[in-house]
């Protein structure tokens, strides 16, 4: 069983190559990759979305508990 994942992270006009752990919720991932790149403006409601499946993941939601798999491009949107 595998513990990770490779996914695209879309940043806009660039994207990252990332390996993230599959037993991680959406708030921690993203409190996570804030952490790595440096983002100091505090999110307050976001999602994760899977850009080439269409799913559409909240902050308490644990990527292993949806078919978020390696290869897969993935984008935070925030809204207000």
């Amino acid at each position: 069983m595998n513990t990770h994942i490779n996914i695209t992270l879309d940043m806009g006009e660039t994207s990252k190559d990332l390996r993230i752990p599959l037993k991680i919720s959406v708030k921690q991932l993203v409190m996570e990759l804030d952490s790595i790149f440096s983002r100091t403006e505090r999110r307050t409601k976001y999602q994760l979305r899977v850009i080439n499946k269409g799913i559409l993941l909240g902050e308490n939601d644990i990527l292993a508990h949806h078919p978020v798999t390696t290869g897969d491009r993935i984008r935070i949107e925030e809204f207000y």
